[in-house]
C-alpha cells in the first residue's frame, strides 16, 4: 500500500515522504523537500537504507545509518524521517 507523509518541521522546511509497505515492510521509499544533505547523494542511501525494513524498526535502521555514515542535514533531522513513517503507518 503506498502512503505519503508530510511534515513541516521546526525551522519551516518541508518534509514528504512517499513509501509503499507490504506486509509490514516498506518495499519502496522516496524522501523530497525544501531541505539539504550534505554529500547530495547521501539522501539516495537514506531512501536505501530503509527499503525492507520493517516498520516498527524505522528508528533503528536510521540511527544505524547515521553510525556508518558521516551525512549532515539541513534543515531536518533524520528522526523526522521516522516521524513521518510512523505516524502514516498508525493512520491505517
Amino acid at each position: 500500500m503506498e502512503r505519503i507523509g508530510v511534515k513541516k518541521v521546526k525551522g519551516g522546511k518541508l518534509i514528504k515522504v512517499r513509501f509503499v509497505e507490504e506486509g509490514g515492510i516498506i518495499k519502496e521509499v522516496k524522501i523530497s523537500g525544501d531541505f539539504f544533505v550534505h554529500p547530495e547523494e547521501a539522501i539516495d542511501e537514506i531512501e536505501g537504507c530503509l527499503k525492507g525494513v520493517n516498520l516498527s524498526r524505522v528508528r533503528e535502521a536510521l540511527r544505524d545509518f547515521a553510525m556508518r555514515k558521516a551525512v549532515r542535514t539541513v534543515g531536518f533531522a533524520l528522526e523526522d524521517i521516522a516521524e513521518i513513517i510512523e505516524e502514516r503507518s498508525d493512520s491505517v
